[in-house]
């Protein structure tokens, strides 16, 4: 495996995991952006992981509305903490300008969503079952229509998730087409047909190569 400064000369990605999971499992998505010559960093949510409130079940137990916006907080402490990574990795020389990538899953890529209106140093991003439509604030990503042109965008979602529902995914890159009009390929939808939140093999195989065709796109030398 190459050093991480070398590996940040072809490109960094972050891979930011989903709702109760943390950054091991996404451990097969970072050997995969290895073995492409990427240097793949796997963050802990808030209160995930390593960082796991001592609370995490009493918190999340009920499906309500405490639990929706404890969900959301997370969600935007951890799109504020974006900017600061990625100036960490460039300090320590894991990252290069114009070579920085961001992957989130479901939870992984709401937060995404809120680094990108926030106009971190992202250079092509990746969101999977994960929606901009944030309850429970006057920010959400799904208003900001102006903050997304620069970023190079894949949004891939599922057709029949319970959990994210499409529609709101749907609806965002329609209304971004003309944001990016410049340069239409650098945004794109994809619905996989017959999904729900959590993909078959062979669905979650198509997604991670879309991903890896991203990055390749937008972030190699």
């Amino acid at each position: 495996m190459r050093e991480p400064e070398a590996a940040a000369e072809r490109g960094t990605v972050l891979l930011l995991h989903g709702f109760t999971a943390g950054k091991e499992s996404q451990r097969n998505e970072a050997h995969s952006l290895a073995r492409q010559g990427y240097l793949a960093v796997t963050l802990d949510a808030v209160g995930h992981g390593e960082r796991r409130y001592p609370d995490f079940e009493q918190r999340f137990l009920h499906q309500d509305e405490a639990t929706d916006r404890a969900f959301f907080t997370i969600v935007e402490q951890g799109a504020a903490e974006i900017a600061g990574v990625i100036a960490a990795l460039h300090e320590q020389g894991w990252a290069r300008p114009g070579r920085v990538g961001g992957c989130g899953i479901s939870m992984g890529g709401f937060t995404l969503f809120g680094a990108i209106v926030a106009r971190c140093a992202l250079d092509a991003v990746v969101t999977i079952v994960a929606s901009p439509h944030w309850r429970h604030t006057d920010h959400s990503p799904h208003t900001q229509l102006d903050r997304y042109a620069h970023t190079p965008l894949l949004m891939q979602a599922a057709e029949r998730d319970a959990t994210v529902p499409p529609a709101p995914i749907r609806v965002l890159y329609e209304a971004l087409i003309p944001r990016y009009a410049a340069a239409p390929d650098r945004l794109r939808y994809v619905e996989h047909a017959g999904e729900g939140h959590m993909f078959s093999a062979e669905a979650w195989h198509r997604a991670w190569d879309d991903a890896l065709a991203w990055f390749d796109r937008f972030l190699r030398a």
